[in-house]
């Protein structure tokens, strides 16, 4: 997680008020940091997360270098017939070539451009996990009355810092615990379902057994009448 040069000076400008103000008001600054990097590499979310992602990304890497090749290739056997056409064939099958590699460069900025789908497929994968663990952060920091937490993987310069303000391993046993209990959630609503989908088809069977002893009843009756 990158932060801008404008919020860095923003952060450091809060944190110099606060210094002031805590002098004054004598509370004492609670400053802890984490180490995004670190929580994320041992968060399998967001291992399979980025695997989906860096596999997306090399699939249409070899889709752009396999074309590339291609048209490359039609450049050189074009190059090479040269000699045989006639300059107004010549034009007309370059220009078709040079129609493939307008394609590519617009397939290029589709997949890899400012706003294309390598955005995209980030937000989709890997932001909504980054949003958790600061959610995360948010929690803990609320619960331990922190005034700032800092991230030491991201552009802010940390010069020094003692192991004992890294809550880095709070937050990642936050998120696992977290989704421990999602986890149950999830198999004691299958197993609530199961159980109710049981149920239900034993009732069926026990209506269905039911209403056969009725029919057969009024079948007895008809015969022993006759």
């Amino acid at each position: 997680m990158f932060l801008k040069n404008s919020q860095i000076k923003l952060i450091y400008s809060l944190l110099i008020l606060s210094i002031g103000i805590s002098s004054f008001s004598q509370k004492p600054l609670r400053v802890g940091y984490i180490n995004m990097d670190y929580i994320l590499e041992n968060y399998d979310d967001f291992k399979q997360a980025n695997q989906e992602y860096s596999l997306k990304l090399d699939k249409w890497r070899r889709e752009i270098e396999r074309t590339q090749k291609e048209i490359e290739k039609k450049y050189d056997e074009l190059e090479i017939k040269r000699p045989l056409l006639t300059a107004s064939i010549h034009n007309e099958l370059k220009q078709e070539i040079d129609f493939e590699k307008s394609e590519l460069e617009e397939y290029k900025q589709k997949r890899f451009g400012p706003e294309g789908d390598w955005i995209i497929q980030e937000k989709i994968l890997i932001q909504p996990i980054q949003d958790e663990v600061l959610e995360a952060v948010q929690k803990i920091a609320d619960k331990n009355k922190f005034d700032f937490i800092f991230d030491k993987s991201s552009a802010i310069i940390m010069l020094y810092s003692e192991k004992k303000y890294d809550i880095s391993e709070l937050v990642l046993k936050s998120i696992l615990r977290q989704e421990k209990i999602e986890n149950l959630q999830m198999n004691f609503d299958d197993e609530i379902k199961e159980k109710r989908r049981d149920s239900i088809l034993k009732i069926r069977e026990l209506k269905k057994i039911s209403l056969q002893r009725k029919r057969d009843s009024i079948i007895n009756a008809r015969k022993n009448k006759k």
